[in-house]
């Protein structure tokens, strides 16, 4: 089985322990292979905030420096097949923020836009019809579980999305708001769900208020509307984020 990772936005704590996603991914499957595509800014800060018992704080973790070589060489050592990648400049996403149609949250932040066209900037550049699996994860996210064999099987021909039991610590997936740190599919459907950038202004006026997993539960709903998405089934990978 061929799976393909998309890892996006900020390099964050990467380089700390994300191999530890790719080892579970092959010893939950039988017989596989994993290529990685990413697009990160350049902003190596590890920033962010223990919101709740779902973030870990690094132990002892100095950034390196970072550039395309350090990142696909992280990646390749840790058994991945193939990697594809780029650095973008933080002037872009400065820009991309400066346009933003989406309102700031209660905490004055509003970076939204810059994660939406990271996700949509690496499967425009990046996605190919190569694969049997596609999986959208955070850079600094770990995950402790991954679906087996069977369950990807059943799904990879289907227009069916995968996304995370809970959408917040303890707050369930049900319909509405969705988690937004790790997500997977076929490739039916993959590049459309990542393609929220192009949609924003639409959401926008659907919601109002901005944050992520209303917005990305808006999309996935949208998406389903449309009849691009059939269903969207839930998974425990019970993750961690890695601060």
């Amino acid at each position: 089985m061929k799976i393909c990772l998309f890892v996006s936005g900020h390099v964050r704590t990467l380089l700390y322990k994300f191999y530890e996603n790719i080892e579970l991914i092959k010893n939950t499957l039988d017989d596989c292979e994993i290529d990685v595509k990413y697009s990160f800014w350049d902003d190596y800060n590890l920033g962010g905030r223990m919101n709740d018992p779902w973030h870990i704080q690094s132990v002892n973790f100095t950034q390196p420096k970072i550039s395309t070589e350090v990142i696909d060489n992280y990646f390749l050592s840790h058994g991945v097949n193939n990697v594809q990648g780029e650095i973008e400049s933080t002037n872009v996403m400065n820009e991309v923020l400066s346009k933003t149609n989406f309102l700031p949250e209660n905490s004055g932040r509003n970076v939204l836009s810059s994660q939406y066209y990271k996700k949509y900037r690496v499967t425009e550049k990046y996605f190919n019809n190569d694969y049997d699996f596609y999986v959208q994860i955070r850079s600094d996210v770990i995950i402790n579980n991954f679906l087996d064999n069977d369950s990807i099987l059943n799904l990879i021909n289907k227009k069916l999305l995968v996304v995370n039991k809970f959408y917040w610590y303890n707050e369930p997936y049900c319909g509405g708001d969705c988690n937004e740190m790790i997500s997977c599919s076929g490739k039916q459907i993959f590049k459309d769900f990542n393609q929220l950038y192009l949609s924003e202004k639409y959401i926008s006026q659907q919601l109002d208020y901005h944050y992520g997993e209303r917005v990305t539960g808006r999309h996935i709903n949208n998406l389903i509307e449309k009849s691009v998405i059939d269903n969207v089934l839930v998974f425990d990978f019970d993750y961690r984020v890695i601060r």
